[in-house]
């Protein structure tokens, strides 16, 4: 066994998921993990998404009371400058347009570490999910090298960002433009990530998406889970998250398979350690 610990998990708190806490305990029993996080997304600083944020805490901490092994985590989704300031403005994102002005556009995140903390929050996965660097670049048909380019920016940003302990899925894209071969994200590209994170010691995310997902071929998983093991090798420690919203993960089973093709052992893939929770 390689996994023995998940903290990428969503539960029925967040926007996107349905999944209760009891049936992730259940689960994560059931795969013999030893501790697991709930990080349901704060992708914006509005009211919808951090009242979200705050019943998250609730019913997290509440759960803790019977299940001492559950963290309370959060995923945080970079944001362009010009609407997280018109969000701290209104409350809303509703009738927001990005300006002309200067890009690409400055990056936020939806809360303050101490924010964070106040709510109970112990770690925070940062992740890139879209485009933020220019205007309506969420909506853009996706183009390759610009996509690339984007993503490294934000996933340097969030390398570097006290409020990060993981890098969650990095290279990962909605629409898998880049899924048939890595090899197309250069290499100079990961290893500024790889020195961002090794110096600000950071976690780096084993994300299940990548070895489950049917838009990755082949290639693409034994690519990635290389490129988890050079990281690792590097001395960046990585982190299991099945990124579950709707049923819990039944197996791990593909993914370690994987992972040890890739030479990862037992004792490999990382426990947060009690220094890395705020």
């Amino acid at each position: 066994m390689i996994i023995h610990s998940d903290w990428h998990i969503h539960s029925e708190a967040s926007y996107d998921s349905s999944l209760p806490l009891a049936e992730i305990a259940e689960g994560t029993k059931a795969l013999g993990l030893d501790r697991y996080g709930i990080t349901d997304h704060a992708n914006y600083n509005d009211t919808k998404f951090l009242g979200d944020l705050r019943r998250s805490a609730e019913i997290v901490t509440a759960f803790q009371k019977t299940h001492k092994n559950v963290i309370l985590g959060v995923e945080l989704t970079p944001i362009g400058k010009p609407e997280f300031d018109y969000i701290q403005k209104t409350g809303t994102r509703k009738g927001h347009v990005d300006p002309d002005g200067p890009t690409p556009f400055g990056i936020e995140l939806a809360q303050t570490k101490e924010e964070l903390m106040a709510l109970g929050v112990r770690y925070a996965i940062g992740a890139a999910h879209w485009r933020i660097d220019l205007p309506n670049s969420k909506k853009m048909t996706p183009i390759l090298d610009e996509s690339i380019r984007e993503w490294y920016r934000q996933q340097l940003f969030l390398a570097c960002d006290e409020r990060v302990t993981i890098l969650g899925h990095p290279w990962y894209h909605g629409n898998a433009i880049w899924y048939e071969d890595f090899s197309i994200i250069p290499a100079s590209m990961n290893a500024d990530i790889a020195a961002a994170l090794k110096e600000n010691g950071k976690y780096v995310e084993c994300n299940a998406h990548f070895f489950l997902s049917k838009n990755t071929s082949e290639k693409f998983r034994r690519q990635y889970a290389e490129f988890l093991r050079s990281l690792f090798e590097m001395g960046i420690p990585v982190t299991y998250g099945s990124d579950s919203h709707d049923t819990y993960a039944k197996s791990v089973e593909a993914v370690e398979a994987y992972l040890a093709a890739a030479g990862f052992a037992d004792g490999d893939i990382a426990d947060l350690s009690d220094d890395a929770l705020w």
